[in-house]
This record gives C-alpha cells, structure tokens and sequence, in this order.
C-alpha cells in the first residue's frame, strides 16, 4: 500500500571521535639522536598540568656530563696556568724593561758629557755605549708587548674554550633534566604510535621503545570541542558530500544523539596496511572529517561512533518499497497487480524504499516485483 510519512535516505558510516586541537607531546633534543623509553604513563590516563609522563634512559647523558665536566676542568687548569704564566713572565718583561731604562740612562749621562772634556778615545766609547743601551731598551719595550699581545691572544683562547666547554655542560645538563616529560595541560594522555609497525598493524609506544628527537610519544587532546574522523569505502566514494547533515550516536551511549556536519571527504583513499613511520594508522578508504554541533563531557577521543548521513529527507512523502519499483528505459514503473504496470516520476530512492512524486496516490496497492 502506497503510504504517506516522512522519508530520510540516511547512509551509515562508522568513525571514532577525535580532537579538533590537541597539545602534542615531543621527545626532546638528544645529541645522540636516539632516545629509549624507559617509563610512560598509560593510554588514557588523566592527567593534571605537571604530571610526569614519559621517563627516557639518561645513562648514556650522566656519562656524558662527567667527561664534559671533566673538560671543563681541564679547561680551567689550562686558563689558570697560562693566567698565571703570563702574569709571571709580563713582570718579568717589565723588570728587564726598567733594568734597561736604568742602564740606558746612565749610559746617556756618560755620553752627554762635552767632547772637550774627555778624551776623543773614551767619548766615542760612550757614545757607542750609548747607542747600544738605547737598542737593549727598545728591545726589551717591543718584546714586552710582543708578549702581552700574545698572552692576551692565549688566554682569550682558553677562556673560549673554558666557554665553550661550560656551554656543553650547561647544554647535557639541560637534557638530563628533560629526559623526563611533564603535561603541559590538565586531560587525557594519548599514547602515540611506534614509529615501525608490526605483523598486526600499528602498535601504541611502550617501554623499551627507541624514538628520535621531536617524535610525538604522545599527546594530550582538548575535550571543549570535538569531531569525528570517519572512512568512506571506495565503492562509495561520491554517495556523500561536504555540508550533508549527520546524526552521530555513540556506541557507549546509544540514546545520545549529536547533530553534525559533513566538512570534508577526501580525495585520495588511504591505504590498508603497510609498514614504517610513515603509514596511516587510521582505518582504509576515503577520509571523512564530521563536526559536532556541541561537545559533551562524555565524549571522549577514540571512542568509536555511527554516523547518520542525511542525504536527502522528505516531510510529507508518498512512499513505496523500492522492491516494487523497476527501473526500465522509459523511466521507473511499478505493478498495481494483475500484470497492470503504471509510470510514476520518483523524487528520490533509499535502500529500503522510493518516494513517488507522481503516478500514484496514497492509499493504492502495488505488488514486489
């Protein structure tokens, strides 16, 4: 019988619900490039801000931190010893300086005498005597601050060194303290993937692992605001499209239903399977990105959720099963009974059922093909 009543074509697709905005979670920066976990807290655990989360092995960092301190000490000995060396030689420089100003001036008093009153033989030897302690005193003048410029040159070198010697250990020091990892924010701590997948597919982060710095071990998602991350089989790629309305209903919690939005469906299917850091650890097929009118405290990232896609929904409509509708060249007829075939024109089909929009009146009897 031909009735009247509200249609939906509604397509069904099942995703899980994700954070619109989360904090990630990331390893620190290791000289060694290699960091092992050694603790970490367990998936979905609450959190509260300054909570430890992640413990990395630091026995390779404590060793490391001895022998750069260990430098560092060298490194200071070394600057003393050339500090004190130079101040011991520049006073040395500076005695023989004097010395030499003392006998260059007394050999400028012997020498300033006038000619006449000495004789020619013992004037020319204090001239020449005096010729030779002005010498000796410019000498020992460029030595001393030949010397001074370079004691100045090599205890700057080693003062760089000490530098740059307090920098690394400074630098090992600051890693060691970052070996262990704190929630940035109060919530939910999502444990990431390991970055090489297993016989089984993807596998969560687990002690023993070996990550690299700045991998995500984990992150810590923001519950105001939620969506759903859905896939499309690719037979049925085109059956939905951006700004279809949608129903969403949790598994956990099949009375609650959330009102959303189709934002996007993907282009390019995602792969099954596969191997390595750079494989999709979400389900095949298409991507399919549906917003939330609200978000509720029971919501929480990962849980799995059906998605009501309304594609079409017709108030008032004269509705038919779609086993009494065939569709023949002409167009869709359907049987009144006793071999009588009708034309009828067809707003639209569901899987279940067709609604006509003319050719038929409420109340009429068809029969299933």
């Amino acid at each position: 019988r031909v009735t009247s009543k509200s249609v939906e074509d509604v397509f069904l697709l099942t995703g899980e619900l994700r954070s619109v905005r989360s904090e990630s979670v990331n390893t620190p920066r290791s000289e060694g490039n290699e960091l092992q976990i050694r603790w970490m807290v367990e998936d979905g655990s609450d959190v509260k801000e300054g909570d430890r989360l992640v413990e990395f092995d630091a026995a390779r960092l404590i060793q490391t931190i001895e022998e750069r301190r260990l430098k560092l000490r060298q490194a200071e000995n070394d600057r003393e010893s050339r500090e004190r060396s130079a101040a011991a030689e520049t006073e040395r420089k500076r005695v023989a300086v004097e010395k030499a100003e003392v006998e260059a001036e007394k050999a400028r008093i012997d020498a300033v005498v006038p000619r006449e009153l000495r004789p020619a033989v013992e004037w020319r030897k204090f001239q020449a005597s005096w010729q030779e302690r002005k010498a000796a005193l410019e000498k020992a003048r460029l030595e001393r601050e030949a010397y001074v410029v370079a004691s100045r040159s090599e205890i700057a070198t080693a003062r760089a060194t000490e530098d740059k010697a307090q920098r690394e250990v400074a630098a090992v020091e600051k890693a060691l303290a970052s070996m262990s990892l704190l929630a940035p924010r109060a919530g939910i701590f999502l444990v990431g993937n390991f970055w090489q997948w297993g016989p089984e597919g993807p596998r969560k982060l687990q002690p023993g692992d070996t990550v690299w710095s700045g991998y995500t071990v984990g992150t810590i998602p923001d519950p105001t605001e939620m969506e759903v991350e859905a896939a499309l089989a690719e037979s049925d790629h085109g059956r939905v499209t951006p700004g279809m309305k949608a129903r969403c209903i949790l598994d956990t919690y099949p009375d609650r239903v959330f009102e959303g939005r189709l934002e996007e469906v993907g282009s390019v299917a995602r792969e099954s399977g596969g191997r390595g850091w750079y494989a999709s650890a979400t389900k095949p097929g298409f991507p399919v990105r549906v917003s939330l009118a609200r978000s509720d405290p029971l919501m929480r990232p990962g849980l799995s959720v059906r998605v009501e896609v309304v594609r079409g929904a017709w108030e008032r409509a004269l509705s038919v099963p779609r086993g009494a509708v065939r569709f023949e060249k002409d167009g869709p007829v359907v049987s009144r009974g006793g071999g009588e075939v009708a034309k009828v024109r067809l707003s639209g089909c569901t899987p279940v059922e067709c609604v006509v929009e003319s050719g038929l009146t409420e109340g009429d009897r068809v029969s299933l093909f």
